[in-house]
C-alpha cells in the first residue's frame, strides 16, 4: 500500500487548523453552558461521556504535535501505539455515534455545530492525520491489549454509574430499557466492532510498513 506524503509544514497547519477548531468548540461550549445555567463548573459532568473523552484526547494530542514539531524525539513518544490507541477511540466514537444515535439526535443551533465538530469533523481528521503520517513504526499485535482496556473501563464505568444513579450515560447502554440479553448483545456489538477497527488499524499498518 503505497503512503501518501506531505510536507511537514502542511501537516502542522493541518494540525493547527484541526486543533484550533476543536478547541473553540470545546471552550465555546463550557462558556455557553456556564452563562446559560450559571454554574460554571456544570460543563465539566459532560467529560462524562465517551464522545467528549476522545475528543478531548485527541485535541490535546494534536496541541502537543503542534508543539513538539521540531522536537522529533518528543513528537516520537506519541505517535506509534499510542496514536493507534487514540486513533481507534475517536473511530469509535464516529462510528458508533453514526450507527446508534444519529436517528435519535438531531440539534439545532450552536448544539447542531458542536454536534458536527465533534462527531465527525475532528474524528474524520484525527483519521485522515493517522492516514497521512502514522508510517514509520509497525506495529505489533500484542498492542491492540493495551487499546481495548479503556473502553472496557469505560463500559464498567457507565454500568457502575447507571446502577448507583439511573445513569447509564446513553440510551442503549441503560440495562433497564434494553433488558440483560439485550444489553449483553450491545456490550458485544461495542465491543467486537471496536475490536474490528483496532485489528484493522493494525492491519494496515503492518501492510504498509513491511518490516
Amino acid at each position: 500500500m503505497k503512503n501518501i506524503t506531505f510536507s511537514d509544514r502542511t501537516i502542522l497547519i493541518y494540525r493547527i487548523i484541526f486543533a484550533g477548531l476543536s478547541w473553540f468548540t470545546i471552550i465555546t461550549g463550557a462558556l455557553i453552558n456556564s452563562i446559560s445555567t450559571g454554574l460554571p463548573l456544570l460543563w465539566l459532568v459532560s467529560f462524562k461521556y465517551y464522545t467528549m473523552q476522545t475528543n478531548l484526547i485527541v485535541t490535546i494530542w494534536f496541541t502537543l504535535a503542534i508543539g513538539w514539531h521540531n522536537k522529533p524525539e518528543s513528537l516520537e513518544k506519541i505517535m506509534g501505539p499510542l496514536k493507534g490507541a487514540f486513533t481507534l477511540y475517536i473511530t469509535t466514537t464516529f462510528i458508533f455515534f453514526a450507527i446508534l444515535l444519529q436517528m435519535f439526535y438531531q440539534p439545532t443551533g450552536w448544539a447542531a455545530f458542536n454536534n458536527l465538530i465533534l462527531h465527525y469533523i475532528t474524528p474524520i481528521a484525527f483519521i485522515i492525520d493517522w492516514i497521512l503520517t502514522e508510517t514509520k513504526q509497525r506495529y505489533k499485535w500484542r498492542y491492540f491489549q493495551y487499546w481495548i482496556i479503556y473502553p472496557i473501563c469505560y463500559l464498567v464505568f457507565s454500568f457502575v454509574l447507571g446502577t448507583f444513579t439511573g445513569d447509564y450515560l446513553y440510551g442503549f447502554l441503560d440495562i433497564n430499557r434494553v433488558g440483560i440479553i439485550g444489553y449483553v448483545l450491545i456490550i458485544c456489538f461495542l465491543l467486537g466492532v471496536g475490536s474490528g477497527l483496532g485489528c484493522l488499524y493494525i492491519i494496515v499498518n503492518r501492510k504498509r510498513i513491511q518490516s
